[in-house]
Order: C-alpha cells, then structure tokens, then sequence
C-alpha cells in the first residue's frame, strides 16, 4: 500500500473523533478508557481472590498476579491496536473475525453477552449485599438484600439511559481508582509489611510447601485466562466511545491502558500485603465476605469493615454498569459485522431500543432475580461461565494473532513485531492450554 494511501486511511479514520494528543497534558487529560476496563475486570470476586492468596501463600506468588495483569496488558493492547491500525476499515478486532468467516462476530459477540450475563448476576447481587451491610442491614436479612438490589438496578438505568454514559462511567471509574488505592493502600501501610519480604514475593518465589513445578501451575492458571477472556473486547468498545480513531492514538492507548493496569496491580497487591501480614501469621482463612470483614478491621479497627463495604460497593457498581455497556456494545459488533444490513437500519445503534431493551432488560433487570431465593447458586453460574470462557478463548487469541499479524489488513509499518509476537504467542500458548484444561475439566465440575 503506497504512503499517501495510509494517509488517507489514517484521515478517513480520524474524522469523527478527537485530535492525536500531542503535549503531555493532552495525554493527562486523555487518560480513560484504560481506568474503566481496567476498574470494571476487577470486581468484587478479584478483590478477595487477593486476599485469600494471601492468606494462603504470604507473599509468594504475588509476582504471578502481577505478571498475569502485564500479560492481559499486551493481549488487550494488541486488541485495541487492531482498531486503530488496520487499513480496512474495522472499527474493532470483532469486524476483523469477520473476515476469517462471515459468522464469527456474531458468535462470539453471543458468547460474550452470555459471559457478561453471568458476571452480571454476582456484580449486581454485590452492590446490593454491600448497601444492605453499609446501611446496617435496613430491611431485614430476608428481603433487606433484594431490595438494595432493585435500588442498585434503578441506579443503573439512570446511569446508562444518559445522553452521555460513557463520559459517566470515566467519571464512576475514576473515583473508583482512588477509593480501592487510598483504602487498600493506607491498609497495607498500616500492617506494617517487610519491604524485603515484598522484594522476594515479586522475585519468583514460591511456597515452602510446593516445587516449582506446582507453582508454574498456579502462575499459568493466573495468566492463561487473560488472554482469551471477553473483558478484553470492551476496551475497543470504549475507544470508540472516547472518539480514538486511527493509529495517532496509539501512544495515547497504550498508556491509557497501562495506567489502568498499574492501579490494579496496586490494589491487588495492597490486599494481598494485607491478608499476608493480618491472616496468614493468625492461621485464619477467607472464605466469605464476612472474613473479608474480619481482616480489614484486624488491619484498620472499626472503621476498616466501614470502608471494605463502600469500596465492594464502588467496585461492583462500576463492573456492574461497565458491563452492561461493554457485553451489550460487544454483542451489536458482532451482529451489525455477520449482518451488514442492520448498519443501514441502525447507524448509530447504542441509541436504539434494540441496544437498551439488551443493555437494560438483559443486562441489568434480568441479572436482579439473582438476588431471590431459590436460584441458581454462585456455583452453577461459575461453571455455566468458565464453559463460555473456554470456548471464546481460542478463537480470541488465535484470531488476534491472524490479524495483528496480516499485512494486508494492518497499516504499514503497525502489523506486529517480532518480539510482540513472542509475547503474545506465549501468553496465547498458556491461554490455549488453560482453556483445554477447563474444557475438559468441566465434566467434573457438573458432577
């Protein structure tokens, strides 16, 4: 393709969006979509994943956190970087399956809101739970939850019926990022942890009571759902949102992006430093919230389980309405690239009542009976979403390899290197073996 071809791509992509940052307070200021994915993959469940590997391990293993979070940093960045650069006009690596066979984006947009669909129904029930604790239990054990769960719903649609819903959830994210980092870190500080003891943690260690070969288990087990999880596919989502169009902001994504992982691995690791110093030397284990409960008022007294419950809260809501856009923008991608005739239908399809009726009805008002009695339980609904991971999971890491590495399709000079292939085959590799392992795995879980 001759020069003034990706030019004129490069223009044609821009148009419509915002101007290429070129100071450092343009890049400040542009800092978003990375902070919202990145807020919405860490839930309420990643929160006490950390502290029960604390817990569990001290401070070993907390390089393998930190190596799965860099590894997702590669594979999503290699995701946006298909939007932006390539030479066909896809606006996401969604459209790009297309092009490997006609069906595809629907499939795994489908697949996608399904596994959206699942979060949804522990994210929701979060917020509701932590509202009924931070109210002291206004309404009763029995009912008191559902109830904040149908206020947490009603909060939502607000939220996501605006004109300008994504400038919100930046908004929600953000103040998420400084609840989860002063809380989470002012704990770690006041636990008093051995800087050295961290240094090893970070250094590959692993636990006096496994070999290498079991810890290289645990670190693949971390990393290898990264890669092919949907998650991933929100961030494109979001770009889009914020008028990033082009490979001018491929600068911009990728520190956008690595802001947003940087503050996880912050918070991550501060739980665990926690749970490591407050838990594991007393012997106790976290196995619920109310455990959870328990080590943050060890570590910061009464005021401790006051602010574990309003940053679950904060931390739920913002998956619980990131989600609900990002699956709902997945699933349009995919149906809009299989069927080309609904573009002409639906320009501008977030503002139709198809998208609200998924984004409202299927994604938020559905997810809310989860919080009755009787319904399946957190454990059905895990196994139900690992199978729809691992079998997103191939198609995501092996068709962004295909893509990223096509020339043809990928402006000059912005189809991958040879090092971000090695990186990425790696993790890919790790993704796929990790996806075989759930698939045929998962006839034990159903017994």
């Amino acid at each position: 393709m001759a020069v003034s071809d990706s030019n004129s791509a490069e223009v044609r992509r821009a148009e419509g969006g915002v101007a290429p940052p070129r100071r450092w307070q343009d890049y400040a200021k542009g800092v978003g979509p990375g902070l919202l994915v990145s807020m919405a993959w860490m839930g309420a469940g990643d929160l006490i994943d950390s502290a029960v590997s604390g817990a569990n391990y001290g401070y070993s293993l907390m390089w393998a956190l930190a190596l799965a979070l860099i590894s997702r940093y590669f594979f999503t960045s290699a995701i946006a970087k298909y939007g932006l650069c390539n030479s066909v006009g896809d606006e996401t690596v969604i459209a790009g399956f297309g092009a490997l066979w006609s069906k595809l984006p629907v499939i795994v947009g489908s697949l996608a809101l399904l596994s959206g669909f699942i979060l949804q129904t522990y994210m929701i029930v979060a917020v509701g739970a932590a509202l009924h604790r931070i109210f002291l239990g206004f309404g009763g054990d029995t009912w008191g939850p559902f109830l904040w769960t149908l206020l947490v719903a009603a909060m939502a649609w607000l939220v996501l019926t605006r004109p300008k819903a994504y400038s919100i959830l930046e908004i929600i994210a953000r103040i998420k990022v400084a609840i989860l980092v002063i809380t989470f870190l002012y704990a770690a500080i006041a636990s008093r942890p051995d800087p050295g003891e961290i240094v090893r943690g970070l250094a590959f260690s692993h636990p006096p009571n496994t070999g290498a070969f079991a810890t290289l288990l645990v670190a693949a087990a971390l990393i290898g759902a990264v890669g092919g999880s949907a998650g991933n596919l929100m961030y494109p989502e979001f770009i889009r949102d914020k008028g990033w169009r082009g490979p001018g902001f491929l600068r911009m994504q990728r520190l956008d992006l690595l802001s947003g992982v940087i503050a996880v691995i912050v918070v991550n690791l501060s739980i665990w430093i926690v749970a490591a110093e407050v838990l594991r030397p007393e012997g106790l284990q976290i196995s619920s919230l109310d455990d959870f409960s328990v080590m943050m008022s060890l570590a910061l007294g009464p005021i401790g389980p006051w602010l574990l419950w309003i940053g679950l809260a904060m931390a739920a809501f913002c998956s619980l309405t990131s989600y609900a856009r990002g699956y709902t923008k997945i699933f349009f991608s995919g149906l809009r690239r299989s069927f080309p005739t609904l573009n002409e239908r639906y320009p501008q399809v977030d503002r139709t009542n198809p998208f609200r009726a998924v984004q409202i009805g299927f994604m938020i008002c559905v997810p809310v009976l989860f919080a009755l009695p009787g319904l399946p339980d957190a454990v059905v609904m895990t196994v139900a979403g690992s199978a729809t991971a691992g079998l997103m999971a191939p198609v995501i890491i092996v068709g962004t390899l295909i893509l990223t590495n096509d020339k043809r399709r990928m402006l000059p000079g912005y189809a991958n290197k040879w090092w971000e292939n090695i990186i990425l085959v790696v993790v890919g590799c790790i993704g796929l073996w990790s996806a075989y392992g759930l698939i045929v795995g998962l006839p034990e879980l159903l017994g």
